[in-house]
Parts: structure tokens; C-alpha cells; sequence
């Protein structure tokens, strides 16, 4: 009996000390400051490529693949200029090898 009275008491006093708590208030500026980041978070969910909605960095993009797109055409000419001389060498060897030709005299040797 003694411990459901403590527990009756304890339970009283519980309920009692809650009964001094006030209402939570939030600061003035609260809602707006709350807005302004809901606001922020829908306008930059935008997705991955969101970058290309910027015009300086997607014009900056643009100017890094031209001027890759031009360097990589200079370095393509260059080495068919050096690839000439190998491809003749390519030609003796394919005709050598992959004449159209039947001259099939060599197997009668054996």
C-alpha cells in the first residue's frame, strides 16, 4: 500500500510541476527567417545541372570546350603529318601480305 502511495505522490508532483510552465514564444523574426530558408531550399533544389542556368559559367564552359575542341584538331593534324611516312611502310606490308593474287606455287614444293 506504502508504494502506491509514493507512487500516487510522485505522480502529483509531477503533474504539479508542469503546471508552472509558460507558453514557448518564438523570437519576432522567427517566420520570416523560416520562410526565407524554406524559400531558399525549393529555389535550389533545382537538380544537378543547375550551373547551366548560370550564363557566366555556362559561357565559361563553352569557351573550355572550343578551345579543347581546338587544340585536340591541331594535335589530330600533326600526327597525320608524322603517321604519313609510317602508313607507306603499313601499304609495302599489306601488299606483301594481303595481295589478291593466286599464286599458290609455293605449296607444290612440298
Amino acid at each position: 500500500m506504502k508504494t502506491e502511495e509514493n507512487i500516487e505522490k510522485k505522480i502529483n508532483q509531477t503533474l504539479n510541476s508542469l503546471g508552472g510552465l509558460g507558453k514557448a514564444e518564438a523570437s519576432p523574426f522567427f517566420y520570416s527567417k523560416l520562410e526565407v530558408r524554406m524559400q531558399d531550399e525549393l529555389t535550389s533544389s533545382i537538380g544537378r545541372f543547375a550551373f547551366i542556368g548560370n550564363l557566366k559559367m555556362s559561357m565559361a564552359v563553352l569557351g573550355l570546350i572550343m578551345i579543347l575542341n581546338v587544340t585536340s584538331l591541331f594535335l589530330l593534324r600533326s600526327s597525320e603529318q608524322q603517321t604519313t611516312a609510317e602508313s607507306s611502310d603499313l601499304d609495302l606490308i599489306s601488299q606483301d601480305y594481303f595481295s589478291g593474287t593466286d599464286d599458290y606455287e609455293y605449296l607444290n614444293s612440298y
